[in-house]
């Protein structure tokens, strides 16, 4: 085989080596011929012409660590620190084409989000005082997150997180807040003390409320029963002697000699438990019995008539 054969099969040799391209995965292939959109290419093993031009851009998430600073309402210095991940919206040919003739370069539409990032931010903490920027809510993020969003989503791309993780003030600010938030625990504290020491005053004041009502119906139950037990000695006094008498009489026994028997026993009584020095004076009058047992005869007359005995004058 000569060379003049050998060209053209070289030449076709060299159009195949150069008419494929290779687009890795997270990644697609955008085609232009002489600077003119052609379409996309999607990610794996492609042919195409040697006059196509393939631009390969990534579909994969972008993660940009910012840092910025804020004024509040009141002038307070506020620094921030966020973290934002975005990437194209979708695989779709027309939000390819917006993504990749959006920006000259990744770097510039790096700088733009995070440009627009910081305007949405500091436009929402120049409406609020400092004492509202200590902690920003999820509601405020989500809305920051969707104004953002929808100025990116004509550039093709979409934001699927935003966090912010740091958020600092001037030292002057945070020892301010450090002694806000001392007085505050130090009031907190004292409410709550007072709260319990009045607590455990109305306690206290319930439990000797209570203890002194027991006390008092304990001890007006005991003379209750104080009461009744001597009653009922007493009953069962004048029953005895009532018995007695009733013996006495069965018997044939003057009962007179009962009471006169009483009066001795009471004498005997008084001497075993006076105290040392007590004198008693006994009239020793031979008639005496006979008038201490009228005069007590006389008495239970008096004062119990169902106690009454008869007394004899021999």
């Amino acid at each position: 085989m000569d060379i003049a054969s050998l060209i053209p099969i070289i030449i076709a040799l060299f159009f195949l080596a150069i008419s494929y391209t290779t687009i890795k995965q997270g990644h697609v292939g955008v085609m232009t011929v002489f600077g003119r959109y052609r379409g996309v290419l999607s990610p794996g093993f492609n042919w195409v012409a040697p006059w196509v031009s393939v631009d390969k851009i990534s579909i994969q998430n972008h993660t940009a660590e910012l840092s910025f600073q804020a004024i509040t309402l009141d002038q307070a210095n506020v620094y921030f620190g966020c973290t934002l991940i975005c990437s194209i919206r979708d695989s779709h040919e027309e939000t390819i084409q917006k993504a990749h003739y959006s920006f000259a370069s990744h770097r510039d539409l790096l700088t733009s989000i995070s440009r627009l990032l910081e305007d949405e931010t500091r436009t929402y903490v120049a409406t609020k005082r400092q004492a509202e920027m200590i902690g920003i809510s999820q509601d405020v993020v989500h809305q920051i997150k969707q104004n953002l969003a929808a100025k990116i989503e004509n550039w093709g791309y979409a934001i699927h997180d935003l966090r912010y993780n740091n958020i600092t003030f001037d030292d002057v600010v945070k020892n301010s807040m450090a002694r806000v938030v001392a007085a505050v625990n130090e009031r907190d504290a004292a409410v709550n003390e007072g709260e319990a020491l009045l607590i455990r005053k109305i306690k206290e004041a319930e439990a000797n409320g209570a203890f002194i009502k027991i006390n008092a119906e304990a001890e007006k139950l005991a003379w209750k029963l104080k009461g009744q037990g001597l009653s009922d000695f007493r009953e069962e006094v004048a029953k005895g002697i009532h018995h007695a008498v009733e013996e006495l009489q069965s018997a044939g026994v003057d009962p007179n000699y009962m009471l006169f028997f009483m009066y001795t026993e009471t004498l005997k009584h008084i001497a075993e438990h006076a105290k040392a020095g007590q004198t008693i004076f006994v009239n020793h009058d031979p008639n005496a019995p006979h008038g201490i047992m009228e005069a007590m005869s006389a008495f239970y007359k008096v004062q119990s008539p169902s106690a009454r005995v008869n007394v004899s004058n021999g």
